[in-house]
């Protein structure tokens, strides 16, 4: 267990606070959003609801959401302050293969890391864009629209199904322009093996440093001698 001190614990309550106070602000966005919501569409129930009610509205998503952003960042804080060098090492060797990338590359490389949470919203969005627009026909029954809005929907899914397909095979030609990534287990006994030879360096050097000073300390001592002899 890692003792903190007086610096580490405030930086860290600053931290907790800080994220914190995001979340509430963004909790207080999402009660503010739910409560016009209902006003707007269900103004009778609204009326209908005591003290209570309302108010919970407004407490439950602004303390929720700011207590998981005050959580997470404390994880992110220690994750800082206390992670490995592995992980700092790992870090260190993205950075260096992300600023060898073309701004294309880079490009792709973040939407490939977001392409399900893209994909996902993309299709709903498909589905609620295909029955607005559908639903504008004045003409059509709501069965129609429905199967409408559902061949609309499907033509998009299949568009992002290509789209996913295109991402892996240019991740795939991505991937073999870098060079074969070295194994974990290779890199902790190279990793060893430094530490083998800075020991040995080190203490070759500290070898050389004892034989200077005996050596010196002789020299010291037959000096001596010698006055004393001339003195007698």
């Amino acid at each position: 267990m890692k003792i903190l001190n007086d610096e580490e614990r405030n930086a860290h309550w600053n931290a907790v606070l800080r994220q914190g106070a995001i979340g509430t602000a963004v909790g207080l966005g999402v009660s503010a959003g739910l409560v016009t919501w209902v006003k707007r569409k269900q103004p009778l129930r609204w009326r209908s609801f005591n003290t209570s009610v309302k108010t919970a509205m407004w407490v439950m998503p602004t303390v929720t959401i700011g207590a998981f952003f005050a959580d997470e960042g404390s994880v992110k804080f220690d994750e800082q302050m206390h992670r490995s060098d592995y992980l700092n090492q790992q870090e260190t060797e993205k950075l260096e293969q992300w600023n060898k990338l073309s701004t294309a590359d880079k490009i792709f490389t973040r939407v490939n890391e977001n392409k399900y949470k893209l994909i996902i919203s993309a299709w709903a969005l498909s589905l609620w864009g295909s029955w607005h627009i559908v639903n504008k026909d004045k003409y059509m029954s709501t069965t129609q629209k429905a199967v409408q809005a559902r061949v609309y929907a499907q033509a998009i899914t299949v568009a992002l199904l290509l789209g996913t397909v295109l991402l892996s095979m240019h991740e795939q030609e991505l991937k073999k322009k870098q060079p074969p990534p070295v194994p974990e287990w290779k890199k902790f006994l190279d990793e060893q093996e430094s530490h083998k030879k800075e020991h040995a360096k080190l203490r070759k050097t500290e070898d050389l440093e004892q034989k200077s000073l005996e050596k010196k300390s002789d020299e010291k001592k037959e000096l001596l001698k010698e006055g004393a002899k001339e003195s007698l």
